[in-house]
């Protein structure tokens, strides 16, 4: 009898021990929620499910940032189309002032809100922020240096590789103008004797000054675009020099691919090539100076000075000389012996000297008259007699309606009854080729010459009586300029060593952390939109001639400014998908994790009721088996 009272207790009291513990945890995960509570549970299990809880944080994370990036990229849209609205009215006042009507006092007052409307461009580019941050100042866009002072990097697109680039050598000009526009103004009195006399008188109109900057030639910096080859050949002949471009730089060599073309625009140079590669430099005159002073190298009668540019030494040489320019204006002539008349739209006469006003310089470009150092084009930036081939489209196609003409030079005579000589070439639209002239002009196929002799002369017209008036070039002037030119040869052609090297560093972007791990990152690449950036910060609408030119400048950087635009809102674009992916993760991740974490209710409440069942049934049996005893011994009183 003892042995099964004692068996019975001890079998109650086990199932008693085992149904409580069964009963905390089944409570344990009813009021937490949690199928694991602790790590006894489901060792495995819980290093999954934190793992797995650790990316969930994170990407929670990651979608608040890149909404953060959506923001940002909302205020600087927000920004950039302020801007936009600036520019196109900067616009209407260009086309406004360039209208012939207007008074110089006019242009003036719409220089006053020109001025005004440039400032705030600057205002809304150094202020825009998030965060405190500056977000169109250039804060977050591509760095770039170079080891020359007076050439910079303005900006680089996303795909260009960072790394070291290099350019053998570089010439280019600073152009300081003062321009003195005349009205010309022609009084015709008859005479006695019945003939005319023509007199001319000449009034200030006005008196402006500009300075530029101009890449020598595009093609001369295309061919000192360093390659893959030349790369290798500057290791192995200048091994020294290329370690320290590498240890100065911050990454390895690059060549640039045969697809890259030079642009030049202003003072800028363009360099643009497939996949998105796009580098643009922009020129100044603020040549580091050697310690002890420049150095003076003489190369027969010509004295140049030699700096050195920042901490590579590479060499800068200046030439300065002065460019007198005469101007003329609507020049209206006629063929040699026929009556048809044309339009010359602009000629520009310019003579070279020596900066001490004595000695011609060569030419540069166009063709000489009157001696060496004079040449003519026809535009106000020397480049070359392409805009004839406008003006006489219609002589040239009456004359060769097969071919497509360029004029090669032109020179002027007032000795021989103010005639002009038209130097011209062409080639067969089918063909391609050159075509070769007799003597009388006409295309031959045999023997001949490349090119063709057009005589040219004033056109005179006849008074009310038929009377012929003597018109000399001077009835068509316009403006005089005289140029500060200097020449800036940046490093040693041929000498690797003494190049520019560009050293992109892929640096500068914000970055937005859009993942929930290391290296899931988005770059977002803001430039800078301010009035230099875009172009704009040296406006000038007070002369005709300027406000047209000026069209086409803020043409350009409404341009530039929509391709910003284009660009973050690609940007936006792309951190909505982001935002929508991680949400997907996120949902996907969190499911996972809860059927390993989660209890599930249902079940654990079964549980807890049959649990608790068990318990009660364990209780009952406990407190029987204890009831024994106790009937025994009161049997035995």
């Amino acid at each position: 009898m003892r042995i099964n009272c004692n068996i019975s207790s001890i079998i109650a009291k086990n199932a008693l021990n085992n149904n409580d513990m069964r009963l905390s945890k089944s409570m344990q995960r009813l009021s937490s929620g949690y199928k694991i509570n602790a790590a006894k549970d489901n060792a495995a299990g819980l290093a999954i499910a934190r793992r797995m809880n650790a990316q969930i944080k994170g990407l929670q994370q990651a979608n608040d940032s890149s909404n953060d990036g959506i923001s940002i990229v909302n205020t600087v849209d927000g920004a950039t189309a302020e801007i936009h609205d600036i520019l196109q009215r900067m616009n209407e006042l260009a086309v406004q002032a360039a209208n012939g009507p207007y008074s110089t006092t006019d242009r003036e007052h719409i220089q006053l809100e020109i001025d005004q409307l440039v400032s705030e461009i600057d205002r809304i580019a150094e202020t825009t922020q998030f965060n405190a941050q500056n977000l169109l100042d250039g804060s977050f866009a591509y760095k770039g240096y170079t080891n020359a002072e007076n050439i910079k990097v303005m900006s680089y697109s996303d795909g260009v590789q960072s790394g070291i680039y290099a350019i053998d050598s570089l010439t280019y000009y600073h152009y300081e103008d003062t321009t003195t526009i005349y009205s010309v103004e022609t009084k015709t009195i008859t005479n006695p004797d019945n003939t005319t006399t023509t007199t001319l008188s000449q009034t200030i109109k006005s008196v402006t000054h500009d300075d530029r900057y101009e890449a020598k030639s595009a093609d001369e910096i295309q061919d000192a675009l360093f390659d893959t080859a030349s790369i290798s050949a500057y290791k192995n002949t200048y091994p020294d020099a290329y370690e320290k471009t590498l240890i100065e730089g911050s990454g390895s060599m690059k060549g640039f691919s045969d697809s890259v073309r030079v642009q030049l625009d202003e003072e800028n140079i363009i360099l643009k090539g497939n996949n998105d590669f796009e580098v643009k430099l922009t020129l100044n005159d603020s040549t580091t100076k050697f310690i002890n002073g420049d150095k003076q190298v003489t190369n027969g009668t010509t004295t140049s000075t030699v700096s050195a540019n920042m901490t590579t030494g590479i060499s800068t040489t200046t030439l300065s000389t002065i460019v007198k320019t005469d101007c003329y204006r609507n020049i209206t002539v006629k063929v040699k012996g026929e009556t048809e008349r044309y339009t010359i739209t602009e000629l520009n006469f310019a003579q070279e000297y020596e900066a001490d006003g004595t000695t011609k310089v060569s030419p540069q470009k166009g063709a000489e008259i009157g001696g060496e150092g004079t040449c003519i084009y026809t535009s106000s930036k020397e480049v070359g007699l392409r805009d004839l081939e406008d003006d006489f489209a219609g002589l040239f196609k009456q004359m060769y309606p097969d071919c497509d003409v360029h004029v090669a030079t032109i020179t002027y005579s007032a000795a021989n009854n103010q005639s002009l000589s038209m130097e011209i070439y062409a080639t067969d639209k089918k063909t391609g080729k050159p075509v070769s002239f007799d003597q009388d002009g006409k295309i031959v196929t045999t023997g001949g010459t490349a090119k063709y002799t057009i005589d040219l002369e004033l056109y005179q017209e006849k008074d009310e009586e038929g009377r012929v008036t003597n018109k000399t070039m001077n009835d068509y002037y316009h403006s005089h300029t005289e140029t500060t030119k200097t020449k800036y040869t940046i490093g040693e052609k041929g000498n690797l060593a003494d190049s520019i090297t560009l050293d992109l560093t892929g640096m500068g972007p914000m970055i937005i952390q859009v993942g929930a791990n290391a290296g899931q990152i988005l770059e977002m690449e803001i430039p800078s939109v301010n009035a230099l950036h875009l172009g704009v910060h040296d406006l000038d609408l007070t002369t005709e001639d300027k406000a047209t030119e000026s069209i086409d400048v803020i043409g350009k950087a409404i341009d530039q400014l929509s391709s910003i635009r284009a660009k973050i809102g690609a940007y936006t674009n792309r951190l909505e998908h982001i935002v929508t992916n991680l949400d997907c993760s996120e949902e996907n991740i969190t499911g996972a994790y809860s059927r390993i974490m989660d209890a599930d209710m249902a079940d654990e409440m079964t549980e807890y009721s049959t649990v608790q069942v068990l318990v009660q049934s364990a209780t009952s049996m406990l407190a029987q088996a204890n009831e024994r005893p106790q009937q025994v011994l009161q049997l035995l009183q």
